[in-house]
């Protein structure tokens, strides 16, 4: 009797292992038999389930954004100014860097799939409604500046703190440095949404 193969457990396990592949050579130096002896495969099964080295990385991505984005949704929307900022404070954990490291390794020069760009775009456009559904929300309450487009709001605090996650992540910030801009950064942000703030 053929043996039965959990294929989610096995695709779970290869990109696990290619992971930790990319991040210890680099995504460009990794070949695929390095990601087959690290799963513990023949490289025969690893292409039953990819079929070359950039449809590994793509999954990576999915699963990576995906992670995220079920963090984010479960959050309960935000009652407040205090509580929205917590929760973006929570959204850029500090042991994300090394994954950011190695992104910006796959999307140089050599990795030119429009499929990852479309993964990246439509994960940071998700973010950015979600942050225009929660500045409308509040607002609404007067828990927030009024005079703000949601969208351009959501928009442009997606790309300030994206901005500062690439930049802590590719200069190699201690852990420590980048909890501190971070929380500077949210810091700032408050200033900048709150209502009473922003009428002085």
């Amino acid at each position: 009797m053929p043996k039965i193969v959990d294929k989610q457990a096995m695709q779970t396990r290869i990109l696990d292992a290619a992971m930790g592949c990319f991040l210890d050579q680099g995504f460009h130096v990794t070949k695929m038999e390095d990601v087959a002896r690290a799963a513990g495969l023949a490289k025969g099964t690893l292409y039953l389930y990819f079929k070359g080295k950039d449809e590994v990385m793509l999954a990576l991505l999915t699963r990576y954004f995906s992670d995220i984005r079920q963090r984010i949704a479960a959050m309960p929307a935000p009652p407040s100014l205090a509580a929205l900022l917590e929760g973006v404070r929570r959204t850029m954990p500090v042991e994300r860097l090394d994954a950011t490291v190695m992104f910006f390794d796959v999307l140089g020069p050599g990795f030119t799939d429009p499929r990852a760009k479309q993964i990246f775009s439509d994960f940071f456009d998700w973010l950015a409604a979600l942050y225009a559904e929660q500045f409308r929300d509040l607002a609404a309450q007067g828990e927030l500046r009024a005079d703000l487009d949601p969208m351009d709001a959501g928009g442009a605090v997606v790309a300030m703190l994206d901005g500062l996650v690439i930049h802590l992540s590719l200069f190699q910030s201690a852990p420590d440095d980048f909890a501190r801009r971070r929380d500077a950064a949210i810091a700032l942000l408050a200033s900048g949404l709150d209502p009473a703030r922003a009428a002085r």
